[in-house]
């Protein structure tokens, strides 16, 4: 079998459907064993009472900081839409984004978040290609202020283990590199998007089908990116750090407030760096959204950075879940219930 017959192989079984109720049962048995772990370590009564005394006050101001944080998403996203001219008001970029927030949520690794480049194709004139490659983009300048707050941070972690640090800041420059480079390599790029294709298309056809679809893809992505300028660059660089600053503070306050810690800028910092490297992990494809392996790192390394009780860093980290994914996922679900229903409607007329 030659290399186009093998790629089309692994596809097909990527994209069938008893691999796919697999994956997805298999993402919820790690997610509720991680939880059910976290839980049973830091003790469920200690858990829930450390719940309960939470300070509505430190509550709401952490609602206020999650609605700044899908602001920024939106206004992100919209920017390298509008450099696409590809117009649409800022409330359905919401709501999109919202969409988005509901297919992440019920993926391994977040990749579901490409539900909203389908649905904006759906909504409006849009081609798919561009549709799907204002959203690659997006996850790009994300995973990169990832990968840079977590170098930033890095010197923070583990006082006079300098060894990890090394290694951490070498872990990152590398993410940042295979991002770039994911980014910008014609191969990559092609193998990315035909998967992707299939997956639009919910079809167990050969890979070679839908080659020329996709290399039509990769043709406008690479015409696509000759839109965006250093300084557009720089913009959605500023959006990116803006959103990593507010939830590590978003963090910080819970976890500082529970713990009756000082919330140093330093501290803070290693905080924002934690959330960064949470972030990393969770991309691992094991769980849903990789909820579970986040709030297993953030409560580990939170103990071993800042020696601050576990049941702290995990209330903290299920509490952020709460707001800035499943609530926001739960709106993006209504939305989809309701374009379905009106999809519905509009064919039996």
């Amino acid at each position: 079998m030659d290399e186009r017959g093998k790629n089309g192989l692994i596809s097909s079984v990527i994209t069938s459907k008893p691999f796919r109720i697999i994956r997805s049962v298999g993402a919820v048995m790690v997610t509720l064993c991680l939880l059910a772990y976290l839980i049973y370590y830091v003790n469920p009564k200690t858990f829930a009472e450390t719940i309960i005394q939470i300070d509505p006050w430190i509550l709401l101001v952490t609602l206020l900081i999650s609605t700044l944080m899908i602001l920024i998403k939106v206004i992100r996203w919209k920017y390298i839409l509008n450099k696409l001219d590809i117009n649409i008001s800022f409330w359905k970029t919401l709501q999109l984004t919202f969409i988005g927030s509901f297919g992440a949520s019920v993926t391994p690794a977040k990749i579901g978040d490409v539900l909203r480049a389908f649905y904006l194709s759906k909504w409006t004139d849009t081609k798919e290609s561009s549709s799907v490659f204002s959203v690659i983009l997006d996850r790009v300048m994300d995973l990169i202020s990832i990968g840079v707050f977590s170098i930033i941070a890095l010197p923070f972690y583990f006082v006079g283990l300098e060894s990890i640090i090394k290694w951490g800041i070498a872990g990152g420059l590398t993410i940042v590199a295979i991002v770039v480079f994911f980014t910008f390599n014609k191969k990559i790029i092609k193998k990315i998007v035909i998967l992707l294709v299939r997956l639009r298309r919910k079809k167990n056809t050969e890979g070679e089908e839908n080659e020329p679809k996709a290399l039509k893809y990769i043709e406008d992505y690479y015409s696509h990116l000759s839109c965006f300028s250093l300084q557009d660059y720089s913009v959605l660089s500023f959006l990116s750090f803006s959103f990593w600053i507010l939830l590590g503070t978003q963090v910080s306050l819970l976890i500082f407030s529970l713990s009756s810690t000082v919330m140093s800028f330093q501290n803070t910092l290693t905080i924002i760096g934690i959330m960064a490297i949470a972030a990393i992990v969770s991309l691992l494809p094991i769980s849903l959204s990789g909820i579970g392996i986040r709030d297993f790192t953030i409560t580990f390394l939170v103990y071993y950075s800042l020696l601050i009780q576990s049941e702290y860093a995990f209330s903290a980290s299920v509490i952020q879940t709460v707001f800035n994914m499943l609530i926001p996922a739960l709106v993006g679900g209504i939305f989809v219930l309701i374009l379905r229903k009106k999809k519905k409607q509009n064919n039996e007329i």
